[in-house]
């Protein structure tokens, strides 16, 4: 419930458990704690929630309707420290009419619902141990999933072992061990000595270096997330003041040559986007792409000679990944030839993820977004919203009216109508513009495993590889 990026998620999901999961095509969702879709009122303003029975948590805890209940009232709770609020802000109350009931009363009719619990944070965890221990340390005894926690060094090592008493039944793999790395490098020659059966998150620098290891399979596939730069655009928040001059904004954009980058750096692992929204995602429309602000160096120049901003410089803040720092390099080249310098700070991941909501920290970030809901609301709420999008600082009322009309209809034209607004609002104002959508390139040992499958959100979950 605490966490939100896809290294822990790696971990938490073979834990802990959501209501409902996405298909891994992508296309729909199924109920994996809940026993069955919603049933909703005519209105739309009920959704009455069937729960799946003879389920426990792993400590012998029965799982019933009263985890859910913590669940909703968790996120809501601005003290609990979620990081996805917004996956029950349609909630308004709810009820439980027996142990394997919730009744769910929404503000507005949510077309978003189960794509939201289907969300990591929204995952159901045991409410006694969740009051009396640190999850985010010691999640022993918390989940309902087909793993549970055996022991951590910090940083370093997340070891999990098979839930005996697993409802799904027990799963093939006994155990799972998480090695952390610090660089890819390091993780490619654990593959080839053996030492690792599984890689999910190959760049395409290691593609072929992957594809040359005896024993092991690479896959490469489309994905739904979406890796952005986006662009502080208030003093309060900037380095350099001129970011709040959308004219500024827009020279930068207009310098960077995205398509030349995914033609020649990622070497066919990623697709060249030109909607934040993009086309895997439900609610995209071809218009979006109409915002979009191309390369066009000459208009770059021109701006910032007329302006006299040829020297100015701006800082942009990376994680210490590979291929971000590979991206930072080629962002530097790019607006070095327009005059503009960049300054890169790189820190660390989970360092990155805190000073990305700091102020005066950056000018110009690389984030990135999975979608694990496979909605573009879910896309554009929690990153670029007034109440949610800290790191980015966008805070616009006409970009938050349409998000939040997006969401309150089960009409998919008229959600579309509303995202394509708000898409047109952030990408024409020069906020945040889509870099790529990267392949999911994942890489195992095909000599001991066998059905490994990540989802269109990049995640995986063991219970379901086979052992040859």
């Amino acid at each position: 419930l605490k966490t939100n990026d896809s290294a822990s998620t790696f971990v938490a999901s073979q834990i802990f458990e959501t209501l409902y999961m996405r298909t891994f095509d992508g296309t729909s969702y199924e109920p994996l704690l809940a026993a069955a879709l919603p049933e909703f009122s005519e209105d739309g303003l009920t959704a009455t929630i069937p729960l799946r029975e003879g389920v426990t948590f792993s400590d012998g805890t029965p799982f019933t309707a009263e985890a859910v209940g913590y669940m909703i009232d968790s996120l809501k709770d601005e003290n609990y420290g979620s990081q996805r609020p917004s996956i029950v802000s349609s909630i308004e109350s709810y009820e439980i009419p027996d142990e394997h009931t919730i009744v769910l009363h929404l503000a507005y009719e949510d077309g978003v619902l189960v794509a939201k619990l289907a969300h990591t944070n929204g995952a159901i965890v045991n409410p006694k141990l969740d009051k009396s221990q640190d999850l985010l340390v010691d999640p022993t005894g918390a989940g309902t999933g087909a793993y549970v926690f055996d022991s951590a060094t910090t940083g370093s090592k997340y070891v999990l072992k098979a839930n005996e008493n697993y409802w799904g039944g027990k799963p093939e793999v006994g155990t799972v061990e998480y090695d952390v790395v610090s660089d890819e490098a390091t993780a490619v020659a654990r593959l080839q000595t053996g030492e690792a059966d599984l890689y999910p998150t190959l760049s395409a620098d290691n593609v072929e270096t992957a594809k040359a290891i005896p024993g092991y399979t690479t896959v490469s596939e489309e994905s739904g997330a979406v890796y952005y730069l986006a662009l502080r655009s208030h003093q309060a928040d900037a380095i350099n003041p001129l970011m709040e001059n959308p004219e500024f904004r827009k020279a930068i954009f207009e310098a960077i040559d995205i398509q030349s980058y995914v033609d020649s750096v990622l070497q066919g692992q990623g697709t060249f986007l030109k909607s934040l929204v993009s086309p895997v995602l439900v609610g995209y429309t071809p218009e979006m792409e109409d915002s979009y602000i191309s390369y066009n160096p000459e208009d770059a120049k021109k701006i910032i000679q007329e302006n006299g901003w040829e020297g100015q410089s701006i800082t942009l803040l990376t994680s210490s990944r590979e291929w971000q720092q590979t991206a930072a390099a080629y962002l530097q080249d790019q607006l070095a030839q327009v005059g503009i310098t960049v300054n890169v700070v790189s820190q660390e991941w989970a360092t990155f993820l805190s000073s990305a909501k700091e102020p005066k920290v950056f000018d110009m970030i690389i984030l990135t977004w999975s979608n694990v809901t496979g909605d573009g609301q879910q896309m554009l709420e929690p990153n670029f919203s007034t109440a949610n999008g800290v790191r980015v600082g966008y805070n616009n009322e006409e970009f938050d009216a349409a998000v939040d009309a997006s969401a309150k209809s089960t009409d998919l034209e008229v959600r579309k109508s509303e995202m394509t607004k708000a898409v047109t609002k952030i990408q024409s104002d020069a906020i945040a513009t889509p870099f790529f959508s990267p392949n999911t390139v994942f890489v195992y040992n095909s000599n001991r495993l066998d059905q490994v499958e990540l989802d269109k959100g990049a995640l995986f979950y063991v219970r379901y590889f086979k052992l040859k």
